[in-house]
């Protein structure tokens, strides 16, 4: 029982810090990013070359991992993101826009990490972060689970306050609320658009990275299963509602992880987006609905 507790908490924050970065877009851009699965393995991938081809010490490669998927994820506003809304003036017409263009960039960058380890499955170095298990009364855990869900708290909390309590992200709340009114106010909409994609890439490659030690390796499918689950977080949470997105994330662990454990271990996806859907005809504004109205 307590080891399955220990597992649906580490795998509720892997799926949070996924969902996080995605929760940020989505909620203060209206950039529904299909492409924030594939920066989610190319965090992973920067760390195994990373740790293959140099001796740098495992927090200089996962800092440098997520500057890395922030920087394309910053590069896909800078290219086609911004560009369409800034062209589109229909604010339904854009958002499909984009949606099309991530969905392009999600299949060109898993093309490249697809042809640069020929789509076979890669794993991190050893030495850059040796996993030791410690096994304690009535259940076990690894060092990188640890780390996991350590840094899943550190991040949703901290991006609570940064959102709440610093000038940026006061002016990320004014810019979800009213972009035309966040630019009257004297803010640079343009480039607080690519400072917010380059922080949610920049989670999605954190993310993709620490997953990579807990499964001992990734391959350009695994973000695509991790989206359909952070979609089902981002809208039963509220999008944009962090507090939505960490309790949904946990929940959902717990649920599919109970099923794994006690009851038909294959039907454990299936059931837990059963209950969802149930949920959802009685609330289809989700848990925290202040989140789609006071986003991020």
């Amino acid at each position: 029982m307590l080891q399955q507790l220990v597992n649906a908490l580490v795998l509720g924050s892997v799926l949070l810090l996924f969902s996080l970065g995605l929760s940020l877009a989505w909620g203060t851009l209206d950039v529904l990013n299909l492409a924030h699965g594939a920066l989610f393995i190319f965090g992973g991938y920067l760390g195994f070359e990373m740790g293959r081809s140099t001796d740098l010490p495992f927090a200089a490669v996962l800092v440098l991992s997520m500057v890395g998927a922030g920087l394309a994820s910053a590069l896909m506003e800078v290219v086609s993101f911004g560009p369409i809304r800034s062209r589109i003036t229909n604010k339904r017409q854009a958002e499909l826009a984009i949606l099309v263009a991530s969905l392009g960039a999600s299949i060109v960058l898993g093309r490249l990490i697809g042809y640069w380890t020929d789509d076979a499955i890669f794993s991190p170095s050893p030495d850059l972060l040796r996993v030791e298990r410690y096994d304690l009364p009535g259940f076990a855990l690894t060092n990188i689970e640890i780390i996991i869900t350590v840094t899943a708290v550190i991040v949703a909390v901290g991006l609570a306050v940064w959102v709440r309590r610093s000038r940026q992200g006061r002016a990320v709340r004014a810019l979800a609320y009213s972009p035309g009114t966040a630019e009257l106010m004297g803010i640079n909409v343009r480039l607080l658009a690519v400072m917010t994609m380059f922080i949610s890439g920049a989670l999605a490659g954190l993310a993709g990275l620490l997953l990579s030690f807990k499964i001992s390796g990734e391959d350009v499918a695994t973000g695509e299963a991790y989206m359909l689950a952070a979609f089902a977080v981002l809208i039963v949470g509220g999008v944009g509602s962090i507090l939505g997105a960490t309790i949904l994330a946990y929940a959902l662990a717990f649920v599919q992880t109970a099923i794994s454990a006690y009851g038909p271990g294959g039907y454990a996806t299936g059931v837990a987006f059963a209950l969802i859907f149930i949920f959802l005809l009685f609330r289809p504004q989700g848990l925290f609905a202040r989140g789609m109205t006071e986003r991020v």
